[in-house]
């Protein structure tokens, strides 16, 4: 038993020495370059919230969309609220109730669904039913592929992707009558990214990734490639149609401003899947610009500091452990002399 005892505390003593020394190779490290730990999405935008969204930040956010009739973002401002139990105050809650009447929603809807069919331009709910009756009639893509190809006949500036995706739209609108409405959510995608495009939603990033993934479906690129860009048109629609089904499709183009990819798009579906109607809300507290922006990291100097007395703790074992070999040689020769 006795040199059982004394190979455990040899194993000890020589495992204490060398975690000590990787724990100060790490540290030193993670100090020396600014080193931090990817946290999850949930966690970083809970940190986030916790900090900015207080009563006060809620209830003035939502009293500004309110001035500006942007009631969908007052409604998530209220939402959040309730689930952080930092309620509005009651008379922000009146005026938001007031603009979700009966009434109020008729007026709004109708100007906007005339707006939408008419322009294409989506700056509500209603207005993209207007765009997305226009684009399933073909009146929408006729539309667009008349004035952004008359443009281009005529050499002037005209958008590349608008015409892009009203010939795609076209595709998908057929492709939906031939399945009886298994296409529609392509369909949808296609002209959510129309509308983002239109309203400037859609970043300079996002349009030249989507850009260089439209080029791709040219005969030029070969059937091939083609045939991957089709696939990749298709994928994003169908995630910002799943985008849609969360937050509700104008919710959907306002966005799009947070997404730099093509490839980000994913991102917004799972954003928007766990905070639903409050996700605009979520990203206009938070001011990040960018989804990615929300995976932030938790750098080693705030980690200390916060566990700062575990860390003292378990760092002083290991060089208490690593240093005292005086103590290990007197526990060492107990245990050969039992």
């Amino acid at each position: 038993m006795g040199a059982r005892a004394v190979r455990a505390l040899d194993v000890t003593s020589r495992m204490s020495t060398i975690a000590f020394l990787a724990s100060a190779a790490v540290v030193g490290f993670a100090a020396a370059t600014d080193w931090g730990l990817t946290v999850p999405l949930e966690t970083a935008i809970r940190r986030d919230l916790d900090v900015l969204a207080t009563p006060e930040a809620l209830d003035s956010r939502a009293k500004t969309a309110l001035d500006a009739d942007d009631v969908m973002l007052a409604r998530g401002m209220a939402d959040l609220g309730a689930e952080l139990k930092r309620p509005l105050a009651p008379e922000t809650l009146s005026r938001l109730a007031a603009a979700e009447a009966p009434a109020a929603v008729a007026w709004r809807s109708a100007r906007g669904f005339a707006h939408g069919f008419v322009s294409g331009e989506i700056d509500g709910q209603a207005a993209l039913a207007g765009a997305l009756v226009s684009d399933l009639t073909l009146v929408g893509d006729i539309r667009d592929l008349a004035s952004e190809g008359g443009k281009a006949m005529r050499g002037e500036d005209h958008s590349t992707i608008i015409l892009g995706l009203a010939a795609a739209g076209a595709a998908a609108t057929a492709a939906t009558y031939a399945t009886a409405g298994a296409g529609a959510p392509a369909r949808v995608g296609v002209s959510v990214l129309k509308a983002a495009r239109r309203t400037g939603t859609m970043t300079a990033e996002f349009a030249a990734d989507l850009g260089r993934r439209m080029a791709r479906t040219g005969e030029a690129a070969g059937p091939g490639a083609a045939r991957a860009g089709q696939l990749a048109l298709g994928a994003a629609a169908g995630e910002l149609a799943a985008v849609g089904r969360s937050v509700g499709a104008a919710e959907t183009v306002r966005l799009m401003r947070s997404v730099r990819s093509v490839d980000e798009i994913s991102d917004l579906r799972r954003f928007t899947t766990r905070f639903g109607t409050r996700s605009r809300a979520v990203a206009e507290l938070t001011g990040r610009a960018s989804l990615r922006a929300f995976r932030t990291t938790l750098r080693i100097g705030e980690l200390l500091l916060r566990h700062l007395l575990g860390f003292a703790m378990w760092f002083g074992g290991l060089l208490a452990g690593a240093l005292s070999k005086l103590g290990f040689r007197l526990a060492r020769l107990v245990c050969a002399r039992l």
